[in-house]
């Protein structure tokens, strides 16, 4: 995920928008359920690996 630079002043379209539209999601998560940064985190690299393992 390197090749992302999530920076507004460099990044713009779709890219920039699923990254702010997943970070307020992540934020009304930790909100609604009292988790910590590092258990969301956990929860977004579980995704990632089941899109590696499984696909979309």
């Amino acid at each position: 995920m390197s090749k992302f630079s999530f920076d507004d002043t460099e990044t713009s379209g779709i890219w920039w928008s699923t990254n702010v539209s997943i970070r307020d999601l992540c934020v009304e998560l930790k909100v609604d359920t009292s988790c910590s940064d590092s258990e969301i985190v956990e929860l977004l690299r579980s995704i990632a690996k089941s899109i590696e393992v499984n696909g979309l």
